[in-house]
């Protein structure tokens, strides 16, 4: 459903098992799509955009875990989450099977 939008390959381990697509980019948001292959983790940090902005997490598809600090989790389809500004945090697929997030930005002033 999303083959209009321009894939960007992120991934740490491998260019292609983390992929980011923005959709829709609004003043002060942006709506974005994570892709997650097998077995795959990405580096995160809310630093780079300037350390005001908070990130929203919802699963569409899979399941991953959230580390940042002292805390992990995991977050399965349907469920989402949130990482305050100037966090450093990963996500990880861990498991056999590709996941799927969507991602709303919020830029504070």
């Amino acid at each position: 459903p999303y083959g209009d939008h321009r894939w960007i390959n992120i991934g740490e381990e491998r260019a292609d098992a983390v992929q980011y697509a923005r959709v829709l980019r609004l003043s002060n948001h942006l709506v974005s799509i994570l892709r997650m292959k097998e077995h795959s983790t990405r580096s995160m940090t809310t630093m780079a955009c300037n350390g005001k902005t908070t990130m929203v997490y919802v699963v569409l598809e899979g399941e991953i875990s959230v580390i940042f600090s002292t805390t992990q989790f995991s977050a399965k389809k349907g469920d989402s989450f949130y990482i305050l500004p100037k966090i450093d945090y990963n996500l990880s697929n861990e498991k056999a099977r590709d996941a799927e997030l969507s991602i709303i930005q919020f830029h504070q002033d």
